[in-house]
């Protein structure tokens, strides 16, 4: 009888250890870039809002945009991977200590083969002002990578010897003519910040034979092929200045179909004249307002900065819609009145953090953090940097 309670016992722990291994100490993969393949189990006529729909539906979570600030990457620097998609010049004139100098067009490959995704935490996308990293960020999490973020403002943000290009496009459109203005706005319910909550709503039947329907084959081949084809494109193809906006609806108001991806009171108070108002992390679902933009008609996506937006225009384009984004959104067409209903910051100045970089062409610098960051109107000789702590202002992703 003794005998057999040992046995039992033995049975116990082992089942135990074996359970343990399996639920506490299994390693979980991060990126997918090595288990691609795994990515969409889905037949292959399915279309790819169905499948993305199926499969996560990404951009109605309370994690869409996949945007995190400066200082997270400040801090971060040896542990994420950083991800310059400037021009090779503009690299070497400064870039963040580590960061790889990749073209846009290079970048799933990079993340597959040469430095893989799977293999760090974070993988941060920057730029000059986060646009075209928000766009890269987009297409690579719907490419099947799980771990790819945009850094909020790129390098504009990052150090006020880049920020040029933000306080140039920072501003309002000239023609207000093109704007529909409310006089007031119930302020209470004003701006809203990136990570919001996710609301709730019934899953309604859905007709998926009328979305857009790819090219037959393995989805993972042509999640990939596209993905690769939609980071080819010239900029003018997915993202628009104010100034080329302008120009388009002055020869043709219906251009586009515009989209104010904003909740309703920031709508109500302000939008581009024609705009549909679509509610973040819910409007962009298969089952709300996707099946009203257009197959015909390049839709015009715009939020708070641009960086929701060109990751919504990446999920449009994935998806077979012609789409672009307003580079810098409403903070570049309409900034003084956000900056009145304190939906942006008045002051620019304030985005812009003064953290150090590195120059040349080598990634790192045996000690970057002494670096000469800032190009100093004073004749003597520089101060050592010290990194202040920036005050949070209203001027985050939306």
């Amino acid at each position: 009888m003794m005998k057999n309670i040992k046995y039992l016992f033995a049975v116990i722990i082992l089942v135990g250890l074996f359970s343990c291994k399996s639920k506490i100490f299994k390693h979980k993969k991060l990126g997918k870039a090595e288990d691609i393949s795994k990515f969409i189990e889905a037949k292959e006529t399915l279309p790819l809002a169905q499948v993305y729909f199926e499969h996560g539906n990404f951009i109605n979570t309370r994690n869409f945009p996949p945007v995190i600030k400066n200082t997270e990457v400040y801090e971060n620097q040896n542990d994420y991977l950083i991800i310059d998609l400037r021009k090779a010049d503009d690299y070497i004139q400064g870039h963040i200590n580590g960061a790889y100098n990749v073209p846009m067009k290079d970048v799933i490959d990079f993340l597959k083969t040469k430095r893989k995704a799977a293999s760090v935490k974070k993988v941060v996308f920057v730029c000059y002002t986060g646009q075209k990293a928000s766009y890269t960020t987009g297409i690579t999490r719907y490419a099947g990578f799980d771990n790819t973020y945009v850094m909020l403002f790129g390098m504009a943000g990052w150090n006020s010897e880049f920020s040029g290009p933000l306080k140039k496009n920072f501003g309002d459109i000239s023609d207000k003519s093109l704007l529909e203005i409310a006089k007031s706005v119930n302020k209470s319910e004003g701006g809203e910040e990136h990570h919001a909550a996710v609301e709730h709503h019934e899953v309604k039947a859905i007709d998926w034979a009328k979305f857009p329907q790819l090219e037959k084959g393995k989805f993972t081949a042509i999640t990939e092929k596209r993905a690769k084809a939609l980071l080819s494109l010239k900029r003018p193809e997915f993202l628009v200045s104010k100034t080329e906006l302008v120009s388009a609806l002055k020869k043709d108001i219906n251009a586009y179909y515009p989209i104010a991806y904003m909740n309703e009171k920031q709508y109500e108070f302000a939008h581009l004249k024609g705009a549909h108002q679509f509610t973040k992390r819910k409007d962009l679902a298969p089952d709300h307002k996707l099946l009203e933009v257009p197959k015909d008609k390049p839709a015009l996506v715009y939020c708070k900065t641009g960086h929701t937006a060109g990751n919504a225009t990446a999920y449009l384009k994935m998806l077979g819609y012609d789409s672009k984004s307003i580079i810098l959104g409403s903070s570049a067409i309409m900034q003084s009145l956000w900056a009145k209903e304190g939906w942006q910051v008045r002051d620019v100045s304030s985005l812009i953090s003064e953290l150090p970089v590195v120059r040349g062409k080598n990634r790192t610098n045996k000690n970057p953090f002494l670096a000469k960051a800032t190009k100093r109107k004073s004749t003597g000789a520089p101060k050592p940097m010290v990194r202040r702590k920036k005050k949070e202002v209203s001027g985050g992703c939306g």
